[in-house]
């Protein structure tokens, strides 16, 4: 039974993580651990100040975000003709969509560096979806469509307010925001630390990038095996009987 648990969550890491270049790889400690939620926490708290604002509310993170959102609705709605389809895919596509590339990010040797800056942007996803969700009741922010012209001013209900009420929990509006606010904050600083961690571990990264693929080594005969002679050039191809050495005819010798 437990040998079963530990394969079973050893392959679930394997899988997430093939490459060892996750946090989930990283040489923590309690000190680092510690630190880490710290700085999530004061990020968390002061979200809102000039600083943090801005890091996670640009026009390089915003657009993106806006155009996966947007256009995972019209995708959703194109796929399925469903408003709920529509609906969710927008907010889950924005949510979601870093997670997905982080995993690819962690499967490319050197990829680790890509992640960083994949870790910047799901921070601003969910800065993003914390704030519209946190006013699903209040509706005090302005809402932008997809065909990027029309827009529709305060005291219009959101994606949020549609999703939420469906479910029954509209009331948690401010409550699930605040659990969005605070995996931004997780996010930013879970980008800022991996950054510094890779340039720590340079040399170590850099050794385990050198190292062969076991599963491609496997898959590539011995160099024994692959190593072509001189009888092989000599070789009918279709037959593969010796032929001997045309040139050898030609200039006499036996």
């Amino acid at each position: 039974m437990f040998q079963t648990i530990k394969n079973t969550f050893t392959g679930i890491f394997s899988f997430l993580d093939a490459t060892r270049q996750s946090p989930l790889s990283f040489k923590w400690t309690w000190v680092s651990f510690c630190g880490v939620v710290l700085a999530s926490w004061l990020v968390f708290l002061w979200r809102d100040t000039w600083l943090f604002y801005t890091l996670f509310d640009n026009v390089f993170v915003y657009f993106p975000i806006y155009l996966v959102h947007e256009f995972s609705h019209r995708i959703g709605w194109m796929l399925s003709h469903s408003q709920t389809v529509s609906l969710w895919a927008g907010p889950a596509a924005e949510a979601l969509l870093p997670a997905v590339l982080l995993w690819l990010c962690w499967r490319i040797p050197g990829g680790r560096w890509m992640s960083v800056g994949v870790w910047y942007y799901w921070a601003g996803c969910w800065y993003s979806t914390a704030r519209y969700c946190a006013d699903a009741r209040a509706m005090t922010l302005r809402l932008t469509s997809s065909d990027m012209v029309s827009s529709a001013g305060p005291g219009t209900p959101g994606d949020w307010y549609y999703m939420l009420k469906s479910l029954g929990i509209l009331e948690w509006d401010t409550a699930l925001g605040t659990l969005f606010y605070f995996a931004a904050a997780v996010c930013l600083v879970l980008a800022f630390y991996s950054l510094w961690y890779y340039w720590e571990h340079l040399n170590d990264f850099m050794r385990q990038d050198l190292k062969p693929d076991p599963w491609r080594q496997a898959a590539v005969p011995p160099a024994s095996a692959a190593r072509i002679t001189a009888q092989d050039y000599e070789r009918d191809p279709f037959t593969g009987r010796s032929s001997g050495n045309p040139w050898d005819r030609l200039s006499g010798k036996k």
